[in-house]
């Protein structure tokens, strides 16, 4: 698969003359407008008569995470390696392509509970069916993606677009019981739509699948029994509850994503706003193998119905709505995004679901970028996020509820510039804060594992207010009249704000650090 992958690159390098549009925005010029490049990719044709500078960003970085403050189901140390080559490329007025390519190489250390490919560094919890050991290990994970898009305009007023997405990952855990895991996830999304004016209105629908295949290989079988606890495979099924799961050395699972939608887009010399309204489904099948139905401990997995045991649905309704000042001098973006996410889950062989999540989420983005030519005078970003969350498992007694609110704020200013060389430095500052929670637990058998040792422990991360500094420096030098070089090096901390995590668990009061640095040649 890698090697196939590797013949794709030279397709994204579009190798072709392109036109250059006249006082058009040159994306890598400031880290905000990286911003703008992320919603290009959501509906290119909203954003087909923006003026965007064609350019090829090809980047090397490294990035070092140690997380004391964390929750149990992620890793308390990772490095990580990364490639990355994207760009736009403006064809002609009529057409545009976007491109690019990710690569990263990771090294989790010290992972406990857990057999997935998932982690609870960026989310409350786990998708609900999966298998988990105690006992802490090593990971090694490769990350592959792959990503095209374009937005044509084949007649006055008449616009389509496409995205496609590719995304494989390899990863395994270096120990007793050793979960070799392959992931594959293919997706596609089609526009259509009609400008009048300085209006347009579209429509866009998209279909994804995914599938990720367990083989889990313990070295020595006999660990695999309850005299052995750290290293005992338990499967959760929803949150707290543990039940027999008996095809545990092969299983798979297979998600479909459905989705579809339509947004409004208006633009004038100055002004830019657009707003997309979306509606995914999601289905997870859980697969279990054919030597349970031979009576062997062993067996194949495939996706076939015979072997389905459990399904997880996800549905999403998504609003997010941006707008953007261009002046002369500077520039102001603005980004409101509202989720509401439901998912729930079904056990095949018991008729009937125990488990049901919820999560609503408010989310808002204030950029300003003040300039004086090619220089950052000063940039500020203000971001905010509200999020309302609970979990719930009727069999196994856990009623969790989060209500909380992530704020972070930062500047940067080029420091030092000259025609061939500048210098951004950028401080800022994030935090969290719990504004409501609780969680009530009632024990539904004597085993309490799961609860004692993350739930618990979980809970108390998510009511602990947190607060860090983040630095970030950049250097730019012009290398010929087209092609520039960036070193870039970013540095953030993260600190609880009371003891009540220290009181509660075993956090050994250490702040989360965080480092990233690398070299990219943009043309």
């Amino acid at each position: 698969m890698r090697f196939k992958i590797l013949y794709i690159i030279p397709i994204l390098s579009f190798s072709c003359v392109s036109a250059q549009l006249q006082d058009s925005i040159f994306i890598p010029r400031n880290q905000i407008y990286y911003n703008q490049l992320g919603r290009i990719w959501e509906n290119p044709i909203q954003f087909s008569k923006q003026k965007f500078s064609d350019f090829t960003e090809t980047e090397l970085s490294a990035t070092i995470k140690d997380l004391n403050l964390k929750r149990v189901q992620t890793a308390e140390k990772s490095n990580e390696f990364a490639f990355r080559t994207q760009g736009i490329y403006n064809i002609s007025e009529k057409l545009r392509l976007l491109g690019s390519f990710d690569y990263q190489f990771v090294i989790e250390d010290d992972l406990g509970y857990n057999l997935t490919n998932g982690r609870t560094e960026d989310q409350f919890v786990l998708n609900p069916n999966y298998l988990f050991v105690p006992k802490k290990a090593k990971w090694e994970t490769q990350n592959y993606r792959v990503q095209g898009g374009l937005s044509y305009n084949p007649w006055k007023g008449l616009e389509i677009g496409a995205v496609i997405d590719y995304k494989n990952q390899s990863s395994y855990r270096k120990s007793d019981p050793r979960p070799d895991i392959n992931t594959a996830d293919y997706s596609g999304k089609l526009f259509a739509g009609y400008r009048l004016g300085k209006h347009q209105l579209s429509v866009f629908g998209g279909l994804g699948r995914r599938s990720e295949t367990y083989d889990l290989i313990a070295v020595n079988e006999s660990v695999n029994a309850p005299a052995n606890p750290e290293y005992y495979v338990r499967f959760s099924n929803g949150y707290g509850r543990l039940i027999y799961f008996p095809a545990y050395t092969d299983y798979s699972y297979r998600t479909i994503d459905r989705n579809f939608g339509g947004g409004y887009a208006f633009e004038n010399k100055r002004n830019f706003f657009n707003i997309n309204f979306s509606y995914s489904k999601k289905m997870q099948d859980l697969f279990g193998n054919d030597g349970e139905k031979r009576n062997q401990t062993s067996g194949s997995t495939y996706f076939d119905e015979s072997l389905e045991k459990m399904k997880y649905r996800l549905i999403n309704y998504r609003t997010d709505a941006n707008y953007w000042y261009k002046g002369e001098r500077m520039d102001f973006m603005s980004n409101v995004n509202f989720q509401s996410i439901t998912g729930d889950n079904y056990n095949n062989s018991e008729f009937g679901q125990n488990y049901r999540m919820t999560l609503d989420k408010v989310a808002m983005a204030n950029h300003f970028l003040l300039r004086d030519g090619e220089k950052i005078k000063l940039g500020t970003t203000l971001e905010a996020v509200y999020s309302n969350f609970s979990a719930i498992d009727l069999l196994g007694a856990t009623n969790k509820y989060v209500k909380s609110l992530n704020l972070n704020l930062r500047f940067n200013k080029d420091i030092f510039f000259t025609d061939k060389q500048k210098v951004n430095l950028e401080v800022g500052a994030r935090s969290y804060f719990p504004l409501s929670t609780s969680l009530d637990y009632t024990a539904a058998s004597s085993n309490t594992l799961l609860y004692d040792n993350v739930i618990r422990n979980d809970h108390e991360f998510d009511s602990t207010s947190k607060m860090g500094p983040q630095f970030g420096l950049q250097f730019y030098q012009k290398v010929t009249s087209r092609t520039d070089l960036k070193i870039f090096t970013n540095f953030a901390t993260l600190f609880a704000l009371n003891n009540r995590l220290e009181e509660n668990t075993e956090y050994n009061g250490n702040p989360n650090l965080y480092f990233n640095a690398g070299i990219s040649l943009f043309y």
